[in-house]
């Protein structure tokens, strides 16, 4: 911006009245306007004052303060050693708890939600329950009681079947020394004392009847959620060839197969004469565990017993003869049949003179099949 100025004299006697030099602005209006605009006067420049009427804008938000969070808790008693129970809130958020005492479930929740405390996963062989699980959060909860007591546990029954007792005679069996079981006749029996799944047992023998001698099938084994009635029990009197089937102890493992086999015989008497029926009984394991399935029906390899003679000890029984097979052209063979307590033992005896000429001679070598398996009990 610019302002001129222009001066002029005025010569005496000219119109003007006053000799004196006058200044003239121009254009003044024009320098006033400018100046104006320009700040003049060489002040500071002032904001104008807002207008009332204009809205103002909105300043920052602020967010609203979170919500508290709580956690929720409790004891828990009886909880078995070894054991773990699994806890959940609403149906969810898994915690899983291994021992009795305080706990604190790791998830939290807002202040003012719903809680419920409920067992998703029982201890094995235990039932839990709560108490005082469920409301609203408005602050730490460390009330809720978990209690766990035991279930009873399922029991099952230990028999089986009796057979080749006379009139007035019984057998005391007995279950790993822990229960004694007097059977008093042919037919089922029954421990009193129930068992719980895979409790082990071990039935033997603990006195057997005047003059004969009792085995024990099946005996040996454990329980399987189910009641055992497999275990068998024969008694045959000591010093005769008792008829019936009558099983090796031997066993015989199936080649590529989880099976075993045990020689079966099977006696019958007409006078002197035994006849023996031969077959198997298979078993679903190779060491012949379980209760066996006997073959039925004609048993092939049949031969006949011919007894000569006879003679007793206190230990044993020994039946001397001539054993035939029925179905071959083979001549008869001198053998002795021996009867030692719950034993039957087939010795050859083709030696001239009698390797065993009388029953004392008999008692080495019937121990010795005995403990080589190859001897007979009642099955």
């Amino acid at each position: 911006m610019s302002v001129h100025f222009r001066a002029r004299r005025v010569v005496p006697g000219s119109s003007h009245m006053n000799a004196r030099a006058v200044w003239r602005f121009a254009p003044l209006g024009l320098a006033a306007v400018l100046l104006c605009a320009c700040g003049g006067g060489g002040g500071t420049d002032s904001p104008a004052a807002p207008d009332p009427s204009t809205p103002m804008p909105p300043g920052p938000s602020v967010p609203p303060p979170a919500p508290a969070h709580y956690t929720v808790g409790g004891t828990v008693t009886g909880l078995a050693a070894g054991q773990m129970l699994v806890l959940q809130n609403q149906g969810a958020d898994d915690f899983t708890v291994r021992a009795n005492g305080s706990f604190v479930m790791a998830a939290s929740w807002p202040a003012g939600s719903s809680y419920a405390v409920t067992i998703k996963t029982h201890p094995t062989g235990q039932q839990c329950s709560v108490s005082q699980g469920a409301g609203t959060l408005s602050s730490t909860v460390a009330s809720v009681l978990v209690d766990c007591v035991n279930l009873p546990a399922a029991t099952y029954m230990l028999g089986g079947m009796a057979s080749g007792l006379s009139a007035g005679q019984s057998v005391v069996l007995t279950n790993g020394g822990s229960e004694d079981l007097t059977v008093s006749a042919d037919g089922g029996f029954t421990f009193t004392k129930a068992l719980v799944d895979g409790a082990v047992y071990a039935i033997t023998v603990k006195t057997a009847p005047a003059g004969s001698g009792c085995v024990v099938r099946n005996g040996f084994g454990s329980v399987a959620a189910t009641s055992v009635d497999s275990v068998a029990v024969r008694c045959a009197p000591l010093a005769t060839l008792s008829e019936g089937p009558w099983e090796q102890d031997q066993c015989l493992p199936v080649t590529g197969a989880s099976a075993g086999l045990r020689d079966l015989w099977r006696l019958s008497r007409s006078g002197n004469s035994v006849s023996v029926g031969a077959g198997m009984v298979s078993y679903r394991s190779p060491q012949c565990d379980g209760a066996g399935t006997a073959s039925s029906g004609p048993l092939n390899g049949t031969f006949s017993f011919e007894q000569e003679r006879t003679e007793a000890t206190a230990e044993l029984a020994a039946f001397w003869g001539n054993r035939r097979y029925i179905a071959t052209s083979m001549g008869p063979t001198k053998m002795v049949l021996v009867r030692k307590a719950n034993h039957l033992c087939l010795l050859e005896d083709t030696d001239t003179p009698s390797a065993f000429p009388d029953a004392a001679s008999l008692g080495p070598a019937v121990t010795a099949a005995i403990a080589a398996g190859k001897c007979y009990t009642p099955r």
